[in-house]
């Protein structure tokens, strides 16, 4: 990663329901307040027609890398201080993430989050399933990270078989929504927020408690 003049890097991978989202309201947020940022997007994974409607992508990305896709849709001519940078491969090893200021991860395994937890620099960790929503933080409570991040297989932000049965949900808008709030008060410099659980349709969720 090459970091841009006078601006900090932000990594955000996964470029799913969440990191799709997160990365086209963000970008041109940063664009309109004008603050520097360098932004990559790691993810390996190529645009599949299960991915529309949940998703930031259109039938004419089907086929093309995601991160392509979305780092395409946000070159600009004009001489701005934000990037968009594609990283064509999933998170493996923590060097992957060694030249980043601050990281932003949403994928659905976790394995890659682990990763992100062990960082020493500001990190949010953004998840969804259905209508609800479930993000941590690098202030997060240590114990608590650990115990909401169990071994389990690779999730979808659908339910399975939601897509199917006509009952597309959108907590992945909530998730993205928060990732994008603590990005820009991480850049600003600001208090940001740190963690929160809650559903669209039943509302605030409590987090459990946890002793270190």
């Amino acid at each position: 990663m090459k970091k841009i003049a006078d601006g900090k890097t932000l990594l955000i991978v996964g470029a799913g329901g969440i990191g799709s989202t997160l990365v086209d309201v963000l970008t041109p947020a940063l664009r309109r307040i004008g603050i520097n940022c360098q932004i990559e997007i790691m993810d390996g994974d190529l645009v599949e027609a299960t991915n529309l409607g949940h998703q930031r992508f259109t039938r004419e990305d089907i086929g093309l890398s995601k991160v392509e896709a979305l780092a395409q849709r946000h070159i600009t001519e004009n001489n701005s201080g934000v990037t968009v940078r594609a990283i064509s491969e999933d998170l493996r090893t923590v060097e992957q993430l060694q030249d980043a200021d601050l990281v932003i991860v949403c994928v659905d395994r976790p394995e890659p989050r682990r990763l992100v937890h062990q960082l020493q620099v500001p990190w949010t960790d953004l998840r969804c399933g259905g209508d609800g929503h479930l993000v941590m933080t690098s202030d997060s409570q240590t114990a608590l990270v650990e115990a909401m991040t169990p071994d389990h297989p690779a999730k979808s932000c659908q339910h399975e078989g939601a897509l199917e049965s006509g009952n597309l949900e959108f907590g992945f808008l909530n998730a993205a929504a928060f990732g994008a709030q603590w990005a820009l008060q991480q850049l600003r410099g600001k208090p940001a927020p740190i963690q929160n659980m809650a559903s669209i349709t039943y509302g605030q969720m409590n987090f459990p408690e946890v002793s270190e």
